[in-house]
């Protein structure tokens, strides 16, 4: 139990970071209506869906059918998103790779992808 704690609260803070260095600052710096500052609905429906898939991280027979769910939602928000020109594909991608990065540190992926052989 504390251990996925630890887990929620590293991709919460790894989260929050990401969205304050690729959305909030650039809009800062351009200003409010950019389209390539990062998904901020993109990177936190990732971050819900992790949490979610952290409770179900012990039943086997759920995992594809989540994935799949997972996969569902990420690309019509996605879609959605740049529908309504909120934001273009950068943004959209920026958002994916903010949700991405913390979900590799939160479970400590990132030893496995720098280990040399």
């Amino acid at each position: 139990m504390q251990n996925k704690l630890k887990k929620i609260l590293k991709a919460a803070i790894i989260t929050a970071i990401g969205l304050i260095l690729l959305k909030y600052i650039p809009m800062k710096i351009f200003g409010p209506n950019i389209l390539f500052d990062a998904s901020s609905h993109v990177s936190i429906t990732m971050f819900c869906l992790y949490l979610i898939w952290i409770t179900i991280e012990y039943r086997k027979t759920w995992k594809v059918p989540y994935l799949i769910l997972s996969f569902s939602v990420i690309i019509i928000i996605s879609i959605q998103r740049i529908f309504i020109k909120a934001h273009n594909e950068v943004g959209i991608l920026l958002g994916i790779a903010i949700g991405i990065l913390s979900i590799l540190f939160a479970e400590n992926y990132y030893k496995v992808l720098l280990k040399k052989n």
